[in-house]
């Protein structure tokens, strides 16, 4: 099988872990997810989701989300939470990987 050429970038990367951790954690395996679904009026998350979503998030890239930045546009879509997670790094200066393996 081909190597995914999204999930070789850093950027596909944190999506393929965020999309991972959606159907595994939240959604379920019958939920077809893509990086541009909408999460929120898509049904697959709630409040209590994305508050679960970015605790995720927050562990596993080792950034701290401010409160200022739980707005809709940072957790619309997977495409969404990995530009927020690049976005986050960038200020902080955090690494390329994840906290946590």
């Amino acid at each position: 099988m081909a190597a995914d050429p999204i999930a070789s970038t850093p950027d596909g990367l944190v999506e393929s872990r965020i999309l991972d951790y959606l159907q595994r954690e939240l959604a379920g395996p019958e939920a077809r997810l893509d990086r541009d679904v909408d999460l929120l009026s898509g049904g697959v998350l709630d409040s209590m989701g994305v508050l679960r979503l970015a605790t995720f998030v927050s562990e596993e890239f080792g950034i701290e989300i401010e409160p200022s930045d739980y707005v809709i546009e940072n957790f619309s879509s997977v495409a969404a939470v990995a530009s927020y997670v690049g976005r986050a790094r960038s200020r902080t200066g955090g690494g390329d990987g994840p906290a946590r393996s």
